[in-house]
């Protein structure tokens, strides 16, 4: 049974932007001008927004994969809650990772584009999951209704 034929679309663009911002994470997300000395430029991986900005990517990445696989996870651990916290999670910190900075370079935005797209990703695991936030109350539990 090929498995990339039961993907739904929110794990095709949580593994597909993943896999995309991790690697974009290596190239040069902040660049500037020294003048005479030449331009120098640091990759997303730098500093703390960065590193966390690439572990939560590659959790995310692998928790999906995992799902897709088959491989048993944690079943306290609910799938669509906590992908949808990883994508929320990455896409904040990937903005802050841009904003913070001054020198943007072209990847840094190709990344905060990328993230949103994982955090839309897992929105619709989520959805797709039929899990509710915690503390929500649907119109059919609501007692008052």
């Amino acid at each position: 049974m090929d498995a990339r034929g039961e993907l739904t679309l929110g794990r095709k663009l949580v593994l597909g932007a993943g896999v995309f911002l991790f690697i974009d994470l290596f190239l040069p997300w902040q660049s500037w001008n020294l003048g005479p000395f030449g331009t120098r430029s640091v990759s997303g991986w730098h500093g703390f927004w960065g590193v966390l900005v690439g572990l939560l990517t590659a959790a995310i990445v692998g928790w999906t994969g995992a799902r897709v696989l088959g491989i048993d996870l944690p079943q306290n651990l609910p799938d669509g809650t906590v992908t949808l916290g990883l994508g929320v999670l990455i896409v904040l910190f990937a903005l802050i990772e841009n904003i913070a900075d001054d020198y943007s370079a072209w990847a840094s935005y190709v990344g905060v584009l990328l993230a949103a797209v994982v955090a839309y990703g897992s929105w619709l695991v989520f959805s797709d999951s039929g899990e509710q936030l915690p503390g929500t109350v649907t119109a059919r539990e609501d007692p008052d209704r």
